[in-house]
């Protein structure tokens, strides 16, 4: 592996980390997907907070 490969390889590393530990701050936080307001979702028929 040359240079380039390996500083593209790791932006990608860091940009994936980067969306993963955002994810789990979000469900952390309960700031992520459904907040068990399913009054104006459109997905609330499926809601499980009912």
């Amino acid at each position: 592996m040359n240079i380039p490969t390996i500083i593209g390889s790791l932006i990608i590393l860091t940009v994936f980390v980067a969306i993963v530990i955002t994810g789990i701050r979000r469900k952390i936080k309960n700031k992520g997907g459904c907040s068990g307001g399913c009054s104006g979702c459109p997905s609330s028929s499926s809601c499980s907070h009912k």
